[in-house]
């Protein structure tokens, strides 16, 4: 069972404050969201390292990185033989973002508030 928290006069919609499971005690979701894109950070971490190691093996392999603006060219060349899995969205269902040149490059995603060059950006750059 979900209750809603109360409704004031100026609010233009419900929000969740306690939800109650069976015969458990009634519990409070303020930090649920955050608590839930901290996992989706972490998620997202692990799924930039993977590509940075990919683009790794690439330059290897060919002498330079995926030279390309868009995250769809560097999946599509590294792609099942540097990649096994294609990743193309981050943990909050967004493209991720990716600046590459022969000698360097740059992996994003735009965190939990889907805005670029923001703090809560996740990055990697390489080498």
């Amino acid at each position: 069972m979900i209750v809603m928290g109360r409704r004031s006069l100026w609010a233009k919609s419900w929000r969740v404050a306690e939800f109650k499971s069976g015969n458990r005690d009634w519990v409070k979701v303020a930090g649920l969201a955050s608590a839930i894109d901290q996992v989706k950070r972490s998620a997202a971490t692990d799924e930039l390292s993977t590509i940075a190691h990919a683009l790794g093996d690439y330059r290897r392999e060919r002498g330079s990185f995926v030279v390309s603006d868009r995250e769809s060219v560097l999946i599509d060349h590294l792609s099942p033989r540097y990649l096994a899995r294609v990743i193309r969205v981050d943990p909050w269902y967004r493209p991720y973002q990716y600046e590459g040149q022969p000698d360097h490059y740059s992996l994003r995603s735009l965190g939990p508030d889907g805005k670029p060059n923001t703090p809560d950006d996740i990055v990697v750059s390489g080498p």
